[in-house]
């Protein structure tokens, strides 16, 4: 029977690994009469996913095509067809094959794969045990890493920028500077760090004093980088990440990091927190001192991106306690504290920044807020209404405020009246009076409940006051009040026909003067 061979070795260094595989499916080949006609191959490859295994998908990809032309797969043992970490991802690939019509064969397995209770129990057992020292082995592995990166030695990857990787021998003395792409050849032999060119040791020390003293930030520093044409070569030109790479990185302070992220078992790679980390400090000779590293971690650790939502909430309490109040215009960095726009993305509103604080200032409680939105509802819709009528009976109206100009002479303000009661159960409208000019305003006086307009309260001369005024009864009375948009006009034009009186009893006046 035709058969093809499926062979894979983890690593380069298991050299005969694929040849004995190969020898041992060759006898079982022979005793089991299969002629085996293709090789599917993976050298130096993991057993953990198939995403990094081109033979394993040429092999299915042919099954699923029906391309191939044998009728059995040869495998060493069950590890070899992989160690996923999920057994049903083993048992699926060969269930591929199996439905397929080829079947698969474990030649160093002492079952059959012949489908029967036992034969399945112990493929379970084996994948199961396969995954599990995978994972003993990575284990045991990052434990070995973390002891080394403790006694000050460097494990694996590019030493960055400004640093090199020295090799040292099994007595611990310098043998070589090892460039990009080579590693040691024994596993008695240790990597240190050692300071790269002075070029590149300057620049490091450029971007400190960049970050600390010239206060820019990391963005900026890489654009000034790759103005004066500073070389990174051969990494390309400076980014933001590669510049806050080297802010961050206790390295450049000649400290030994590691397990600052893990990647276990090619699962998504997470930041760990400091307490885990493997730090060995003065290992080499420091490219800054710890005190300007440190400046810099605590600057970026004060970067309104980087604090917590807990701190962020403490220092607005705090400010709250200083102040004795919070507005807006408070939240700078000035006082330590970060934007009101910050907390708005954070929390979602400053007001449930402001309760989540128990802050009860009058001005944002939940239902100070919701008037201000009706009320700010209702003036759009006011002056949307009144300036379609303005504009209808040929009154100039402002493009860019809420105001409109009788015949070119007289402007009016459009503000609403907030409605409160006194002490002794009048009726009163608060009038904000910081954007109005010395000419007239047009009050949209509102119901008790701040939800309706009442009626229009139209003033030639607007009380001279900075910030807010009271509009009383009396004050009401002795101006014009109008129930509707149209009474509005009206009253406008009645005041234009009074400006063009004034103005021609003026113009009689000068005209008598001179004739006198």
């Amino acid at each position: 029977m035709r058969a093809a061979e499926y062979v894979r070795m983890s690593t380069e260094a298991q050299e005969y690994s694929i040849v004995n595989q190969q020898a041992a499916i060759g006898v079982y080949a022979a005793r089991h009469q299969f002629e085996v006609v293709k090789t599917y191959s993976d050298p130096a490859k993991s057993g953990l996913d198939i995403k990094h295994r081109p033979g394993l998908q040429a092999l299915l990809d042919d099954v699923l095509s029906g391309r191939m032309d044998f009728k059995a797969v040869l495998v060493f043992d069950i590890s070899r067809w992989g160690r996923f970490q999920d057994n049903d991802e083993a048992a699926c690939y060969e269930f591929l094959c199996k439905r397929a019509g080829i079947a698969v064969h474990y030649c160093a397995e002492p079952f059959s794969n012949d489908g029967t209770l036992a034969s399945s129990f112990l493929k379970m057992v084996k994948r199961t045990m396969a995954a599990e020292y995978l994972r003993e082995l990575s284990a045991k592995v990052r434990v070995g890493q973390c002891r080394l990166a403790s006694c000050g030695f460097k494990q694996g990857g590019r030493a960055g920028f400004g640093l090199r990787r020295l090799l040292l021998d099994s007595q611990g003395n310098p043998k070589m500077l090892l460039q990009d792409g080579e590693r040691k050849n024994l596993t008695t032999e240790r990597v240190i760090y050692a300071l790269g060119p002075e070029e590149e040791v300057r620049t490091v020390r450029l971007i400190y004093s960049m970050f600390l003293d010239n206060d820019m930030a990391a963005g900026t520093i890489a654009g000034r980088l790759n103005e004066q044409e500073v070389s990174r070569s051969p990494l390309g030109p400076w980014t933001t990440t590669a510049v806050y790479h080297i802010l961050t990185h206790p390295k450049y302070a000649g400290c030994i990091a590691f397990n600052r992220t893990s990647e276990t078992l090619r699962s998504k790679r997470v930041r760990n927190p400091p307490d885990r980390w493997v730090l060995c400090e003065n290992s080499f000779p420091a490219i800054v001192s710890k005190d300007v590293f440190e400046r810099a971690q605590e600057k970026f650790e004060n970067m309104v991106s980087r604090r917590s939502d807990e701190r962020l909430l403490a220092e607005l309490r705090g400010l709250a306690q200083r102040h004795g109040k919070l507005v807006p215009a408070l939240l700078t960095r000035r006082n330590g504290v970060a934007s009101a726009a910050t907390y708005k993305t954070r929390f979602g509103s400053l007001m449930q920044a402001y309760e989540l604080i128990q802050y009860r200032g009058a001005r944002y409680t939940r239902e100070a807020m919701e008037s201000r939105r009706t009320v700010a509802t209702i003036k759009n819709t006011v002056v949307a209404q009144l300036r379609a009528s303005l504009i209808h009976g040929r009154i100039t109206w402002s493009r860019r405020q809420n105001a409109f100009r009788v015949s070119g002479h007289s402007r009016f303000d459009i503000e609403i009246g907030r409605c409160f009661t006194t002490p002794k159960g009048h009726l009163r409208w608060k009038v904000n009076a910081k954007r109005i000019t010395k000419h007239g305003i047009v009050i949209v006086r509102l119901q008790r409940a701040n939800d309706r307009v009442l009626d229009f309260v139209v003033m030639p001369e607007a009380p001279r006051v900075a910030g807010y005024f009271t509009l009383t009864e009396a004050m009401a009375s002795s101006a014009k009040i109008c129930s509707g948009e149209d009474e509005v006009l009206k009253a406008v034009l009645q005041r234009l026909r009074q400006i063009r009186r004034q103005e021609f009893r003026r113009a009689m006046t000068t005209v008598r003067t001179g004739a006198s």
